[in-house]
C-alpha cells in the first residue's frame, strides 16, 4: 500500500509498514517511546505519518 501521501495511519498500517507488532505498538505508545495515537473520529485512532517517518529515523520531536 502507498502511504505517502497519507497524513493519518492506522495502527496496523504502522505494523505492516515497521514490522513490529500492535501489541509492542501499544506498549511503546503507553512507556511514550512511540509516538501517540490521534483521535480522528468517535470510532477511529490512528497515528501521524510524519512522527512515525520521525521515529523511523530516530529523530523523536515534541510528540
Amino acid at each position: 500500500m502507498d502511504y505517502q501521501n497519507r497524513h493519518f495511519l492506522s495502527i496496523k498500517e504502522v505494523s505492516n509498514l515497521i514490522g513490529i507488532s500492535v501489541s509492542t505498538i501499544n506498549r511503546a505508545v503507553e512507556k511514550g517511546t512511540f509516538p501517540p495515537k490521534h483521535k480522528l473520529s468517535t470510532q477511529r485512532i490512528g497515528f501521524l505519518k510524519y512522527q512515525i517517518d520521525q521515529w523511523i529515523d530516530g529523530k523523536r520531536s515534541d510528540w
